[in-house]
């Protein structure tokens, strides 16, 4: 079950439960997710397009928006994305594999959400790595410098969470699906519920 079905699921369980209608309606949280060991160091990218130049890899168009559980926009909130590259590496120290990063890349990125609260990137789609075979990008939500969440996104078409994430239910809100664009690229959604 993806976030999309479990969200109709609450909102058709409170709605025959006889709940009110307020309490139907509320969206569930974002479950908060490892950092995991490879959170950028040094100077930040205070950008939202991680890719430099002409493409090399399956393009990403990764958006979505942060909510509160009501519905209501966070405008103004940085989210901060990492992750590896095409072929499973992380920029960063503890990554053995740093003589072979993809040149181009820039492995994380900011973005501030809009009025409406919208964010996007335009990324590549992830690599898988040995330790973590389930294909993922890390984030973390940010207000005022004080972090409000941290969490990861899956992609149903990759194979989702893999029973990496907390829970089964946490795979689900996390867990997202990918639209073919075009022959090289694609693009997923995500709403941020904090």
């Amino acid at each position: 079950m993806n976030r999309r079905e479990l969200v109709q699921s609450a909102i058709t369980a409170g709605v025959l439960s006889g709940l009110p209608v307020k309490a139907a309606t509320e969206l569930p949280r974002t479950p908060r997710d490892y950092t995991g060991p490879f959170y950028p160091k040094g100077p930040r990218n205070p950008k939202n397009d991680l890719i430099v130049g002409e493409p090399r890899a399956e393009i990403l168009h990764l958006s979505g928006r942060v909510l509160a559980p009501n519905g209501s926009p966070h405008p103004g909130v940085l989210v901060d994305i990492w992750q590896t590259d095409p072929n499973g590496r992380y920029k960063h120290p503890r990554d053995r594999e740093q003589d072979n990063l993809m040149d181009g890349f820039l492995y994380w990125g900011e973005a501030l959400t809009d009025a409406e609260a919208r964010f996007r990137f335009r990324t590549y789609v992830p690599g898988r790595y040995a330790a973590r075979p389930a294909q993922h990008i890390h984030y973390k939500v940010w207000q005022d410098r004080k972090e409000l969440l941290t969490s990861q996104i899956y992609f149903d078409e990759l194979g989702g969470a893999r029973g990496l994430a907390r829970s089964e239910r946490a795979a689900a809100l996390q867990t997202v699906s990918l639209e073919r664009i075009d022959d090289n690229s694609v693009a997923a959604g995500l709403d941020i519920v904090i």
